[in-house]
């Protein structure tokens, strides 16, 4: 016994440390610079501002915003790890004492996962994760959107194509061989149907 809590005692806490995320102090140094730079963006034009400053100021915002939502994400989902620690603790606690030799590392690694396991599934059907889950997706997407609008506009200042001008191209491409395609069945079809009426001729007597 005293084998297997020697075990216990050095990979679960080395699990742990890993699962846990120290980005909510991080989140909690940038939630003023990400509050004054939101302030920035949502601030009324300026005839001096460009545009541009502007999409980048939304950009740095929505990274930040992107960081925050990750570290409460990996906050919630730390939450099982030691509740899993806990638990199987507490189980060896209530195991009765045996000689080292006596241990089995195949059954104290089943008894561990299966409690993680339970923890796990849990954690993620919950509704704090699942908000999590939910905000971080919607901040990555808006991140990706913020991320767009800037290359648009540097595209536009040096004349470079940009993705939407790519989107319609191609879109137009795809219109144009629809039609061809169309265009040629149609004209099959009329020939067919010319060579089965000169066929279908009496010939002359």
């Amino acid at each position: 016994m005293k084998l297997e809590k020697l075990w216990s005692n050095w990979v679960i806490p080395f699990l742990t440390t890993r699962a846990v995320d120290s980005s909510l102090f991080a989140v909690a140094q940038g939630d003023e610079i990400s509050e004054a730079i939101k302030r920035m963006v949502e601030a009324p034009r300026l005839a001096d501002m460009w545009n541009l400053n502007r999409q980048v100021y939304a950009l740095m915002a929505a990274w930040m915003d992107v960081c925050q939502r990750m570290g409460v994400y990996h906050a919630i989902a730390s939450v099982p790890w030691g509740k899993a620690y806990e638990r199987y603790s507490a189980s060896l606690a209530d195991t009765e004492k045996e000689d080292a030799k006596d241990f089995d590392w195949r059954k104290g690694f089943e008894a561990w996962r299966d409690i993680a396991d339970k923890e796990l599934i849990s954690n993620m059907r919950s509704k704090d994760f699942l908000a999590a889950q939910r905000e971080l997706l919607r901040s990555v997407l808006d991140l990706r959107t913020r991320q767009q609008e800037v290359a648009d506009s540097v595209g536009r200042l040096f004349g470079v194509p940009t993705q939407h001008d790519l989107d319609d191209l191609a879109r137009q491409i795809t219109e144009l061989r629809r039609e061809v395609r169309a265009s040629l069945r149609a004209t099959q079809r009329h020939e067919a149907e010319g060579r089965e009426g000169v066929a279908g001729q009496p010939g002359e007597g």
